[in-house]
Order: C-alpha cells, then structure tokens, then sequence
C-alpha cells in the first residue's frame, strides 16, 4: 500500500529565537526609533569641560565634609564603591569610570549631573563593552548614541538586533479590488513566491486563515529601449514577467474606502510643479529640439480661428508696425509745446 504523502510546510520562525536584551535597538535601521539618550550640546561640553576624575574627587571631599549637608544618605557613596571607583583610575590619574560592574556603574552615573541623564541601553551597552572601549569611544557614544550604533564596527555581533527590510522586487502587495467580494483578496507576489509561502505568510505574520490560493503568471508586453539618437530604434527586450495570486479568506476582508481628498498633502502643488519640472526637461533634450513646439502651433490656430469668425482683422507685418508708430507720433504731437526747462548755473568767472 502506497505511503501518503505529507504536504511540505514552510518554517518562517527562527528554531532557536534570539533572548530579548537591553541592548542597542534598531542600530542598523534606515528609520531608527530614537530611544538612545546621550548627552545634549551643552551637558558634552560641561562634561568635558570638568572631567569625571576633577568632579569625583570634589564629590568625595563635599562627601567627607560633616560642615556641609547638601548629600542625602543615598547619594553617599559606601566603602566598597570607593574602592571599585579608585580601581578605574589610570596612570595619567584619570577615572576610567566605564570600567565598571553594572551596579557600581550606575550609581556613579546617577550621581553625576551630566551622565544622570543617559538612557538605560546606552547603559547596559557601556556595562557589557567597557572593558573594550577607549576615551575617545566613550566620548563619541556620549555624544551621538545613534550614529554610534550605526556603525556596524563599534557594536559587537551577538549584541545587534538586525532589522532586514525586504527587497522592492520581493514585496507582497495587497491589490484594491472592487471588483472582488470580501472574502477574496488579490497580491501582486515574487516569481519565487509559491502557493505555501503565501499561505505560510498570511498565516505567521496576520494570523489570517486560508481556503484556496489561485495563482498566474503575466508575461509583459516588448518594449524598446531608449534610442541613443533620434534617427535610430532602442533595441528590443520583454521586462520581467508579474505573479498574482487570488486568495480566498476564512473571513471576510473589506478593502479601507480610497481617500479622496488630497490636499492636507499638497497634491495639486505637487503635481502642477512636477508637470512643469518635466515640461522644462523635455523641451531641453533633443526631444525638444527635433519636435515642433506645440505652445507656438496653439496660438496660431487661435489667431486663424479669429479671423475666420471676423473677429479680428487681417493686415501685414509692416502695416501694423505703421499703425503702432503713428500712434507714437499721436502721442507725442499731444504733449504741450512749452515745457519747463532746467536753465544752466552761470559760468564762473576765473579771478586773474
């Protein structure tokens, strides 16, 4: 008796998923959401204008100082903090404060008045990498948090969480289809995408059933290339074919009514000067210059057309030039014949 055959399925989740961290988010996003914090203009110039190592031992002697009373019990620092903080200082006598545990490290940071205000995964990322970053790092990292992280380079591998944007040629893309009733719903697909993936996708990432898939393959009209100058023919070639797939829901699905009005995004502007942009683009490539000007064509057969109704009348070129210069002369045989004239300073007379 022959085996029956199990239909192949499609695995679109990872076997083994990554454990959420607190780390960078969004590092290599080309639209990053901004949720890393670092410092501000003006708290990076206070911060570098007093280093950590001159305002840490200010605070120790404002802490050790019975006379003043500006500390709370929790902003003092314990016996063991000292000693972790005085372990961070380097030859140069500088405290190398990054250096940290995580506890230790945020206590430090909380009582500092500028680096109080970093956000949380800028922290974490400075606890779990400390001990492999420089001055220079910490400084940039303080700076700009996000281009910091965009730098591939600066962020270990096991420590990003990349963001894979799909392909333009690998989109699915719901089509509106009036024409279909609501429980149908048409893609434009992949040449790769098959009846299982589609399936497989509606299912993991919107939790849609299916019942039936139909699916066709376009092939696109030939078509020529640009020519290279206007006497000659662009060469010959067929684009890519187009798949879509016609689907069939477990429930129904009514397409969102279309927008008709346009103008809270300025769509008639838009359109009025892109149509005019390439007006302007046409008429300066050669063809512009190899077709007749469509504008000049217009307004004579206007002016025919004005004629043909009497409206207006014929008269040759230099005719009218005539009429406008004894029009002129009208004019100016109409001005007054006395007419106030500025009168010469008297020459002066040379005293010898």
């Amino acid at each position: 008796m022959p085996r029956s055959r199990v239909p192949p399925t499609l695995l679109t989740k990872l076997r083994h998923p990554r454990e959420a961290t607190d780390g960078p988010r969004l590092w290599n996003a080309k639209r990053r959401i901004k949720t890393s914090k670092g410092l501000s203009p003006e708290q990076f110039q206070q911060f570098k204008q007093t280093p950590p190592h001159v305002w840490y031992n200010a605070y120790i002697s404002l802490q050790q100082d019975p006379s003043r009373t500006g500390l709370s019990s929790h902003q003092k620092f314990a016996p063991a903090e000292l000693y972790a903080i005085d372990r961070t200082v380097n030859d140069r006598g500088e405290l190398e404060w990054w250096k940290l545990d995580r506890e230790h490290l945020d206590k430090f940071m909380d009582a500092h008045p500028q680096l109080s205000n970093v956000s949380g995964d800028v922290r974490t990322f400075i606890a779990e990498n400390g001990h492999t970053l420089s001055k220079s790092k910490i400084l940039q990292l303080l700076r700009s948090p996000v281009q910091y992280f965009s730098a591939s380079s600066n962020v270990p591998l096991e420590q990003r969480k990349q963001i894979y944007f799909p392909d333009v040629k690998d989109a699915v893309v719901l089509m509106r289809t009036p024409h279909l009733g609501p429980r149908y719903a048409a893609f434009d697909v992949p040449l790769h995408f098959s009846k299982l993936d589609m399936k497989a996708y509606l299912k993991d990432v919107y939790n849609v059933d299916v019942l039936h898939i139909r699916s066709v393959v376009i092939q696109s009209k030939v078509q020529r290339k640009d020519a290279t100058s206007p006497y000659t023919q662009g060469a010959l070639f067929r684009p890519p074919s187009q798949k879509k797939m016609t689907v069939q829901l477990a429930k129904p699905f009514v397409y969102p009514a279309e927008i008709k009005d346009l103008s809270p995004w300025e769509y008639d502007t838009y359109w009025n000067t892109m149509k005019a942009y390439v007006a302007e683009q046409r008429e300066n490539s050669i063809w512009g210059s190899t077709q007749p000007n469509l504008e000049h064509r217009k307004s004579i057969a206007q002016q025919a057309q004005q004629l043909l109704k009497g409206k207006d009348k014929w008269a040759p070129t230099w005719q009218a030039f005539a009429d406008t210069t004894r029009a002129m002369q009208g004019v100016a045989t109409q001005l007054p014949k006395s007419l106030p004239t500025r009168t010469a300073p008297p020459a002066s007379t040379s005293v010898k």
